[in-house]
Formats: C-alpha cells, structure tokens, sequence
C-alpha cells in the first residue's frame, strides 16, 4: 500500500493494491482500491475541464487575460495577444496595466474592477483600433481576492457606428433648425403686421415657401436614404442604350442652364447597352450636373465624357469650380457634407445628394468617387456594368 501510495502520488492511477483477505488489512485495502478509482475519476473530469477551457479560450474572438493579485499576467489566449500585439507564451508575468498601457500612477490594480469597463485606444496616425476592456475579480472561500480576469473586445467599429449616428443627428438638427428659424422670423413678422406692406409681405411668404420646399426635399432624401439602408427599394431595370440616354439628360440641363455656363460633350460613337433603373440614374445624373453647375464660375465650362471600358462605361463629369482640398475630397459622398456650406444652403442644398448617388450607384453594382484640388475644379466619375453580349441579344 505504501508502494501504491506513491505511485498515485506521482499521476499513475492504473494499479491496484492486492487484496488478501477480509480482514481489517483487506477492508482498508478495499478502500484504498476504492480511493484510487475515485481519484482517477476525478483527475480525468479535471482533464476534460481543462482541455474545454483551453478549446474555448483558444476559439473565442474576444481576448482573455488573467491575472494574480498583484496584476501579473499568468494566464492569455491567442486573441487578447492579437489585439495587443503580444506573444501570450511572453506574457506571463507582466504587469496587466503595461499591457493596457494604462498609466500605474493614475491606476490602482485593485480598482479596476470598480470601473466595470474602459474603451481604451490602441490606434495609430494612420489606422484607428478601439478596445473595450471588461475587468472581474477572482475570489477565494473567504472572498479576499486572488487575481483578475480582464476580457477585450474590438470596439472600432461598433464605436465608429454610434458616433456617425450622434453626427447625423447633430447634422439633422441643425439642417432643420436654420430654416424653421428662418420661417419663424418672417412669419412674426408678417403676424405683427408686415402682412399689410404690400411689398415686403410677398418677399416674406416667398421666403417661407422656399424654406418650407427645402425641408420637404430635405425629409423626402433623408426617407429615400432610409430605404437604402434598409434595403427596402428595388430597381425597376430595363435594356438602356447608355449614350443616347445621356445625351437626352444632357439635353434637358442644357434649355435652362445660366448664360455664364458653357457644356461640352466628348460621348463616344458607337452603342453601349446598360441594365438600369432609368429614372434611379436620372437622380444621380441630376445630383451630380447639379452640383457642377452651382460651383461654377463665370464663363465656365462643364464637361461630359463617356469611355468604354473592358465590361463596363466610366462615365465623368468635371466643372471648374474652386475645387476641394485634397484631403477632404471622399468626404463629399458623406451624408450632411458641403464643400462650401454658406453657398450649398444658399442654393437650397441639403447635403445629401451625393450621398444617396453613391448608394444607387453602388446599387446597379457600380463605383462613384471625385477627383479635385483646390482652385482647379471637380470631376465626378462613375461606372456601370456592360451588359454582355448574349443578354443584350435576349438569348
């Protein structure tokens, strides 16, 4: 049995004590058989625990890092060691707030866990990276405490969504606040008798009409940009000869364009066939010969120009307007964004024109971007698919 004893001791439960009698020797060698079977038992469950766990830990995306008292890693899974740049296995022993990058004078180890979570920025100048750390605490019987257990999560986008959401309605606000301003200025106006001037009154109504149509056109956009988001549109496609289409939008500018404001034309000959929503396109084309016209200046000319490409047109639209800074050139599909705000909402512009032609761009499977610099002008392009050979056929 002594033998025994210590061969359980060092792990090895496959043998069994003799058993020679019935006897108070025999009894205890019964039970000592008895403890071995249970001890195996035990240390196999155990085992099994330990190999769940560490699966767990090995396939979860959240990070895992655990700690003693003093804050000194001795446990990391392979995920908490990719959002930290860290080798777990060279981890161990290093103080948690270091990994977190956490200053040890403005935090107390053992008051983390009060804080429940901090979001904790891991970016760079050119890439941003949020983590959200969650801290608990690792009791004993008597409830002291004997370590940590902190859990990271990515957060970037999760916290790149919320504050767009906080921008929009900021954004929304403000875009309806100017004109019921507006609107309530002149009609106090009229309310404390300027409705009796016979010269000022119809200035002052013709002021809230147009205020009042840039809010509905500003509340119909913002439903359209809903739908998208929702994907709760759908395109009515048809076969659509791109270059005669064009030349029809074109046409239609062309009659009412402002005498300062010249068009030219570079369409290529030949036919170009497109699966479209025709009245979708129309929308964009609007937005974007729109915009070239606003900003241009006196004498400017605004160019259109249709290539074809190997399965696709790219189509370009260029004015020679102020331009926009380099920097800030993707930022006019954005929802809300003006590159010249005072004149924008002169013109009655919402900001969101650009923003729903990137997404029914997108959504006949084409690419919208700008090229601009300030001072030298603005050319919009976009691409749409071609449509192939045995389609336009009809076979």
């Amino acid at each position: 049995m002594r033998r025994q004893a210590q061969t359980i001791a060092r792990g090895d439960f496959s043998q069994k004590v003799n058993v020679y009698g019935t006897d108070e020797i025999g009894q205890l060698a019964v039970s000592f058989n008895d403890m071995n079977d249970r001890l195996r038992h035990s240390y196999a469950t155990i085992e099994k625990e330990q190999r769940k766990l560490s699966s767990i830990l090995l396939n979860m995306s959240d990070g895992v890092i655990a700690t003693d008292a003093a804050g000194l890693v001795t446990l990391m899974n392979d995920a908490a060691g990719i959002m930290l740049n860290k080798n777990p296995e060279e981890s161990n022993g290093e103080l948690l707030l270091n990994l977190l990058r956490l200053d040890e004078k403005h935090f107390d180890i053992s008051r983390l866990p009060e804080s429940g979570s901090m979001i904790i920025d891991f970016g760079t100048d050119e890439e941003e990276f949020l983590i959200r750390a969650n801290f608990s605490t690792i009791s004993d019987e008597e409830d002291d405490i004997t370590g940590f257990i902190t859990v990271l999560s990515d957060v970037t986008e999760q916290e790149k969504l919320e504050r767009d959401r906080r921008e929009f309605v900021s954004n929304v606000s403000h875009e309806l606040r100017t004109p019921l301003t507006t609107m309530r200025s002149y009609l106090e106006a009229l309310t404390d008798g300027a409705w009796e001037d016979k010269q000022i009154a119809p200035r002052f109504l013709n002021v809230a009409q147009n205020e009042t149509e840039r809010m509905i056109r500003m509340v119909n956009d913002l439903l359209q940009l809903s739908k998208m988001d929702n994907k709760d549109f759908m395109l009515q496609r048809e076969r659509v000869e791109f270059i005669s289409y064009f030349h029809h939008v074109i046409d239609r500018f062309q009659m009412n364009i402002p005498e300062h404001i010249s068009f030219t034309r570079d369409l290529q000959s030949g036919k170009s066939f497109v699966w479209i929503d025709k009245d979708k396109l129309m929308q964009v084309l609007d937005n974007i010969i729109s915009n070239a016209i606003k900003y241009s200046p006196e004498g400017g000319t605004i160019r259109f120009k249709v290539a074809k490409q190997r399965n696709q047109i790219l189509v370009s639209i260029s004015d020679e307007g102020m331009g926009i800074p380099y920097d800030k050139v993707d930022k006019i599909f954005e929802r809300f964004y003006r590159a010249d705000k005072a004149r924008s909402r002169k013109l009655g512009g919402s900001g969101l024109g650009l923003a729903i032609s990137k997404e029914l761009v997108e959504a006949h499977h084409g690419r919208i971007w700008a090229r601009s610099g300030e001072g030298k002008g603005t050319t919009i392009f976009f691409t749409l698919p071609l449509m192939g050979r045995r389609r336009r056929e009809g076979k």
